[in-house]
């Protein structure tokens, strides 16, 4: 019995202590909530988070702020750009490869697709819009020079040279794929 009033005694003045400390509790989370106002004061020009725009100075100003954003028109480029190589390519005669070739196309700023002869059993030529993780070798360039290759006629060791065209892989494929490209179709010959 003895225990028991020990117990309720402790439990009195565990109980009076928070009464007396609740004040004080109150006191400090109203100052943590003040400081906090004023932190959020300091930072308000900033954007908070991806989706909020930028303060209207930095906008006027002209100036970037975060990631730059690709062009919305990206998809469409790139369907101009596969269907031009695939209207040179699709009428060429492929019967003289004698080996698989798939080079990847890596366009700046718009895209990748890969232009394949052979390497699919169940079509002769590709030109699709993806990686090609076995690719024989990988082309970096502009759009602009995309359309000079699709329209034929193009000097791919000049641009080269020029460093319009950056080429990385086995060298005999890419100069037999050029030599495709550059021929005439197979209705014409």
């Amino acid at each position: 019995m003895a225990e028991e009033k020990a117990t309720k005694a402790t439990r009195r003045n565990a109980r009076s202590k928070a009464a007396v400390s609740a004040p004080e509790e109150i006191k400090a989370t109203e100052t943590k909530a003040a400081e906090k106002k004023t932190t959020t004061r300091k930072t308000a020009d900033k954007p908070k988070t991806k989706t909020e725009k930028a303060p209207r100075a930095a906008r006027a100003a002209g100036t970037r702020v975060g990631r730059a954003k690709k062009p919305v028109s990206t998809a469409i480029v790139l369907d101009d750009l596969t269907t031009a190589v695939w209207k040179n390519i699709e009428n060429k005669d492929v019967a003289d490869v004698p080996c698989a070739i798939a080079i990847q196309v890596n366009v700046f700023d718009t895209g990748i697709f890969y232009i394949a002869v052979k390497a699919n059993p169940d079509e002769d030529k590709q030109v699709m819009q993806s990686d090609y993780y076995l690719a024989d070798g990988i082309v970096d360039t502009s759009a602009e020079e995309v359309l000079k290759i699709a329209k034929g006629d193009y000097d791919f060791i000049e641009a080269v040279k020029a460093g319009r065209i950056n080429y990385r892989g086995d060298l005999s494929k890419a100069v037999r794929l050029a030599g495709i490209l550059k021929s005439a179709p197979a209705s014409d010959k």
